[in-house]
């Protein structure tokens, strides 16, 4: 669930010590097909940056989740290319 100030800053429930599992999550679902629909991307973009906002996160962790917020941003490209394709496929 998202959390977020009335000021629209996020606010995480991680620490950097469990941060890792959700990160994981987040790149399992958004690997899959998490990102492809409007409202999942709304969604899940909220997540990564609920995830980000957590204090004290290491450079490493920053990283994978700024992967995760490219991969978001860049969904709605990726997932028409994807639909593209298969078209194409199905006319040869």
């Amino acid at each position: 669930m998202n959390v977020a100030t009335k000021a629209g800053t996020w606010v995480s429930p991680y620490t950097p010590q469990n941060l890792d599992a959700a990160v994981t999550h987040l790149e399992r679902v958004l690997c899959a097909e998490g990102a492809d629909s409007l409202f999942a991307q709304t969604y899940w973009r909220g997540r990564v940056l609920q995830a980000y906002a957590t204090n004290g996160l290491l450079q490493r962790q920053r990283e994978r989740l700024q992967r995760l917020l490219d991969r978001v941003a860049n969904a709605p490209a990726d997932s028409r290319r994807r639909m593209q394709a298969a078209r194409d496929y199905s006319l040869t």
